[in-house]
């Protein structure tokens, strides 16, 4: 069903006119069911994509689930089965089976992990489970550029912040949802962030963020214009179904944001700083009285 409706939005794409459909002239949809947490589904699904693609330049493991936010006594033992063995055990199996096919091609490949609530090490209360998963991760990930080091094949992290899913709303009380309207962004808007930086990476141990610290400084200054965004006050949703919304996608992916820009500079931490700076300097002049000297 998925691999069918995403081959309906690539010919809608394709029929839709202008520069994105002439991109669009080679691609094709391809998909085979596979649970991540079994060892010889992952391994089908490495053989089925270089079957079907020739090889395997990046491979992004996304599968994930956290079963909502609650206190750790309130999970099932098998709630806690399926989130560690999805978000972590899936991880390390499908980045197994990418570094063995990856090895033996002459260009070798890039493999992403996800990172998450957690990741940094700091708590994540009320989703305990899933935070540890994302802590281990980040630990295999450390352990891995090492074990790479001499290889052709590059592990790094990708970082999507908080995005509007069915994953993040699991669970999600209207608080969480007042604070959703600030931060989150819908998946195809952090795609177009992402997903051209993934496809260009080079060398190793590359972090592709969407909620850089630009980004969080822009939406704490326009919290005023971000109230009611996605969510209402009783925390309905304002926002249009994903099928409607990826009809439009070919003509929106074009957009170019301030954010997107600042992107461009914030690859480096100092860098990252400086434009923080500069941003904190224009608010500040900005809001300087002009009867000032020098303002």
């Amino acid at each position: 069903m998925t691999v069918k409706e995403l081959e309906e939005n690539l010919k809608e794409g394709m029929t839709a006119g202008g520069l994105s459909s002439k991109n669009l002239e080679r691609a094709k949809v391809v998909g085979i069911a596979c649970d991540v947490c079994e060892a010889n589904d992952v391994e089908k699904l490495a053989n089925f994509a270089v079957s079907e693609l020739g090889s395997i330049d990046i491979w992004i493991n996304n599968a994930g689930t956290n079963k909502g936010f609650r206190p750790l006594l309130q999970f099932s033992d098998e709630d806690i089965k399926q989130i560690v063995s999805t978000n972590l055990v899936g991880s390390i199996l499908c980045t197994r089976e990418a570094m063995r096919i990856m090895k033996n091609q002459p260009k070798g490949g890039h493999i992403f992990n996800m990172d998450g609530a957690g990741s940094g090490g700091s708590s994540t209360p009320l989703t305990a489970v899933y935070g540890s998963t994302k802590c281990g991760l980040r630990q295999l990930h450390a352990s891995l550029l090492k074990e790479c080091k001499r290889s052709k094949v590059g592990i790094h992290t990708a970082s999507p912040g908080m995005v509007l899913t069915d994953l993040l709303l699991s669970g999600s009380t209207l608080k969480n949802k007042q604070m959703f309207n600030l931060i989150c962004e819908l998946p195809e808007t952090v795609a177009r962030s992402l997903v051209p930086r993934m496809r260009v990476v080079k060398g190793a141990g590359k972090a592709i963020n969407y909620l850089t610290p630009p980004r969080i400084l822009l939406a704490l200054i326009t919290a005023w214009l971000r109230q009611g965004r996605w969510f209402d006050e009783q925390g309905r949703a304002l926002y249009a179904a994903e099928a409607d919304r990826i009809r439009n996608w070919a003509e929106n992916r074009t957009r170019f944001s301030f954010t997107d820009a600042m992107e461009m500079y914030t690859e480096n931490t100092w860098v990252s700083v400086f434009s923080l700076s500069v941003v904190c300097a224009f608010i500040i002049l900005s809001s300087t009285s002009s009867t000032l000297p020098g303002t």
